[in-house]
């Protein structure tokens, strides 16, 4: 594990979704999950999502509660923290909304992506590009540029796919998942940790360290074994 203190926040289905098929689909609000993931995103120096994640959404997630914006200050942040997308092959639209949001941009990608993107230049205008491999990121060099600038807190959002890579690297020290009481189905909606898998052998062990209910939601806390 890193210095860096890097934690999962995500809300999942009673049957293990992070989405439905279309992720585009609307869903209600949901107040009580809205402010515990503000709240988690308001400890952070850095925010990680993945690429599929912010152009479903077309944003990042920003605090403007105004308790947890006054802590920020006391603790010497900054209003938001950096929202950083992983896009491996720097797919990312010019007119994406997150790209004109008020709020300090990183984007991970590899040499491959910058090269074969013809708006390289102009996203570089946007936000700064970090090159982290040449096809694959490569996350030790990511958390060593990280502890460089300081950044102590880092809170992923997902996808699954993001979820996975950081899993495989060993870098999730906890996790905050949200059980929503729905049922979603279908064999291709996304879950929380995609990627290639692990036989059970292998398979990263959590320990749950705290539980909470808010009406038919369940809050989970895990830490991760080593």
């Amino acid at each position: 594990m890193s210095a860096i203190q890097t934690t999962v926040v995500l809300a999942m289905t009673a049957d293990g979704k992070i989405s439905a098929v279309d992720p585009k689909a609307p869903r209600d609000s949901d107040a009580a999950d809205q402010a515990h993931v503000e709240y988690q995103v308001s400890l952070a120096d850095l925010v990680l999502v993945g690429a599929g994640t912010i152009r479903a959404e077309g944003v990042t997630f920003t605090i403007r509660n105004p308790e947890l914006l006054a802590a920020r200050k006391v603790r010497g942040q900054p209003p938001q923290p950096i929202t950083c997308v992983v896009s491996g092959s720097l797919d990312l639209s010019l007119d994406l909304p997150f790209l004109s949001q008020d709020i300090e941009r990183w984007i991970f990608t590899t040499r491959t992506g910058l090269e074969r993107n013809s708006d390289a230049t102009s996203l570089q205008k946007l936000a700064e590009l970090i090159d982290l491999g040449d096809t694959d990121l490569d996350w030790d060099r990511a958390y060593t540029l990280m502890a460089e600038r300081g950044i102590q807190k880092v809170v992923a959002l997902g996808g699954g796919s993001l979820t996975a890579s950081l899993v495989q690297a060993g870098r999730i020290d906890d996790w905050w998942l949200t059980i929503w009481p729905v049922i979603y189905g279908g064999k291709h909606a996304p879950s929380p940790v995609e990627g290639e898998g692990f036989v059970p052998n292998a398979a990263p062990h959590l320990q749950l360290v705290e539980t909470r209910q808010v009406g038919s939601e369940l809050f989970l806390h895990y830490c991760t074994l080593n």
